[in-house]
This record gives C-alpha cells, structure tokens and sequence, in this order.
C-alpha cells in the first residue's frame, strides 16, 4: 500500500464494498473505525475480505447514552484485533453523557487489555477531545496502553498529555485538521518518527457525499504537511508512514 488511512468511517460511504475495491486500486490501506457494533456488523458483512481493510468495532462517545451501552461491543471483543473509534468527548455540546462515558471508556479498556494477544495486540482508534488526560489515566489504570497499541485520534491535548502519551507508547494519526492549527504542526514536528500514522476522519457525516479520490487527496496532503513540518523529504515521509501503518495494521 503507498497511502494509509488509520481513521476513516468506510460504513458511511454510499457502498462501502465498492468504495474498498477502488481503494485497493488505489493501493490504498483502511482501518475502517466504525460508531456502534451494529455498524461494525454490518461493514465487516460486506468488506470483511477486503486485503486492504481493517475493520474495528467501536462505540464513539457521541452514541453513549449510559454505561449499559458497552455491553454489546464489550461481548464481540474477544473475537476482534480492532477496536474504534472509542474515546471521551468533553465538549459542551457531549457533556451531559459525560459520566457514562468514562463508564463505558473504562469497561472497554478493560476488557480489551484482558483479551489483547501479546503475539497480536489489539489496536485502539481513541476520541480525546478535552479530555487528553481522562483518556491517558484511563489507559493507564486499565493497562490497555502496556498491553495494546493505542492510537490517538486527531490529538488536541497540551504539550505536558503528549508527553505523557509518548512514554505510555501511544500512537497519532494526523489529518488535515490537525495539521491546519500551529499545535498539529508543532507535533508533527516534533513526535518521534515511529509514532506517526495519516488519517482523513472522511466522510465527516454519514451520508454525505465522499469519494476514495477525496480520501487519496486529503492523504497526499497531510503527507506533504507532515514532511514540511519535519523538514524532511516527501518520498522518505511517505515511505516512513506507509511501514508505520504496515506495521501495525499487517495490511
């Protein structure tokens, strides 16, 4: 694969199981992070196959309502490698849920650290939005960080939680909005090279209208973004990224 996208909502293409094929012609790689297991179900009914695809079951925070709502995703996690997108969002607008999130974040962390392979590890797709540090403490106390690879979704916390996500061995996938602000720029920079994956986060709602050549173009830009910010030679950034995600996806 020349491209990766290590966080893209494949399930909400209008057919996702076409959407794959091109991407593979495209010699393009996709952890497919998906909202809900009945999404997840439903996405690796149809591009399960796929070489180039690796499906997560997730249950994004947005979609928790209280703690139960773990229950289902918490049941399949024995049977699957890949888990996203999950994570705690504390923005006004998702606070209300705030403490059944944590709930559930907690009780899927757990029961991926317990259930994580150490010849295979489970690989996490992980929401931080303010709230970098609830994110890493509940990483930390689970063990998930020790015994999975965990990768931070769009990264948004203080130079002091980057740090600190740095030595527990997390992982960042940066996309454009990321790479637009003066701090996704800075962290480009300076995060070290084996910890650097590109992501799109396309479509960036469900239904609207997103193609894989959208997807290749958003890539081939954070890549040159990122190659900037290093200072650094684009083909070796590329070549750099692509093992990053090679590495951890096998794909």
């Amino acid at each position: 694969m020349r491209l990766f996208d290590t966080h893209c909502h494949l399930g909400w293409f209008e057919d996702p199981s076409r959407a794959a094929r091109r991407a593979q012609a495209s010699d393009l790689g996709i952890l497919a992070v998906t909202v809900c297991p009945e999404e997840y179900r439903a996405l690796a009914g149809v591009v399960g196959d796929a070489d180039n695809v690796a499906v997560a079951a997730g249950l994004h925070p947005w979609w928790v309502r209280d703690a139960r709502d773990a229950d289902a995703l918490i049941d399949i996690l024995p049977e699957v490698r890949f888990v996203g997108e999950i994570g705690l969002d504390a923005a006004p607008q998702h606070s209300a849920a705030w403490e059944a999130q944590i709930d559930v974040f907690e009780r899927i962390c757990t029961a991926c650290s317990k259930t994580s392979d150490p010849s295979a590890p489970k690989v996490l797709s992980i929401h931080a939005v303010r709230s970098a540090g609830h994110v890493l403490d509940v990483l930390e106390r689970s063990r998930t960080a020790e015994r999975c690879r965990c990768v931070l979704h769009w990264f948004s916390g203080s130079s002091e939680e980057l740090w600190r996500a740095v030595d527990l061995g997390c992982i960042f996938s940066l996309g454009e909005q990321s790479l637009s602000t003066r701090r996704g720029r800075e962290y480009a920079r300076i995060l070290p090279p084996d910890r650097l994956l590109t992501e799109t986060d396309l479509p960036k709602e469900q239904e609207t209208p997103t193609t894989i050549e959208d997807v290749t173009s958003s890539l081939e830009r954070t890549v040159a973004a990122v190659a900037a910010a290093r200072n650094a030679d684009i083909d070796d950034v590329r070549h750099l990224l692509a093992s990053n995600a090679t590495g951890l996806l096998g794909i």
